[in-house]
């Protein structure tokens, strides 16, 4: 298993001594990261997602580190946030926050089996997957984002600029801007919120009426 070593971070965030200057710097880092956020590649990832509830297909997530916590933000968010009475909710399984599954691949298959070990047993064509990587060479991410591909399901991912061996498995992806892995994470987190407010109007489209007062077929 090859690693990619983390870049050391740069600019205020690490060289300049007074907290206030150093919290300035990096929000506005973030602010001129986000303005130059390629928008028009989030379209064909929120197609995508949409495509697969509307197929009732299962959207599966994986990542490491901080993307691993958004990962497991991401299943929840667009599981629960996009409920809508009368309306199917939307189905996905973060494959971050199953410990003993992870350990055992790794334990028994080495770390970069990880997530194509649990997608072997639960993916189906049509289904999702998901991978959120800021280098996007993790090679689990990877891994899991090939057998997605050839298992017939859809590739997409949430990666950092330029966007890493990732880019050639994925369906469709968006490689934010930002010079740092933290404030990439931070975009891939709002874009998780975009998504989620995305599948919650998806969802409320699909809701059929229910009429008030209405219990067990009586009035």
């Amino acid at each position: 298993m090859t690693t990619v070593p983390a870049p050391a971070p740069t600019g205020p965030d690490l060289t300049d001594p007074d907290p206030a200057a150093a919290a300035r710097g990096y929000v506005e880092a973030l602010r001129l990261a986000l303005a130059d956020l390629p928008v028009p590649a989030l379209l064909p990832v929120l197609g995508l997602l949409e495509q697969a509830y509307r197929a009732r297909r299962t959207i599966f997530v994986c990542g490491n580190g901080g993307s691993a916590a958004t990962a497991s933000h991401m299943a929840v968010d667009i599981v629960k946030n996009t409920r809508f009475p009368g309306a199917p909710p939307v189905r996905a399984v973060s494959l971050v926050d199953h410990v003993p599954a992870l350990t055992a691949w790794a334990n028994d298959e080495g770390y970069e089996t990880v997530f194509s070990g649990q997608l072997a047993g639960l993916l189906e064509p049509g289904d999702v997957v998901v991978g959120i990587s800021t280098s996007g060479n993790s090679p689990n991410v990877l891994r899991a984002l090939r057998f997605a591909r050839e298992s017939g399901a859809v590739t997409v991912g949430l990666l950092g600029s330029p966007g890493g061996a990732a880019r050639e498995l994925c369906d469709a992806f968006i490689a934010v801007p930002g010079g740092s892995i933290e404030r990439e994470e931070d975009i891939h987190m709002m874009l998780v919120h975009v998504i989620t407010r995305h599948l919650r109007s998806v969802v409320r489209g699909r809701a059929q009426p229910v009429l008030a007062g209405t219990v067990a077929g009586t009035r």
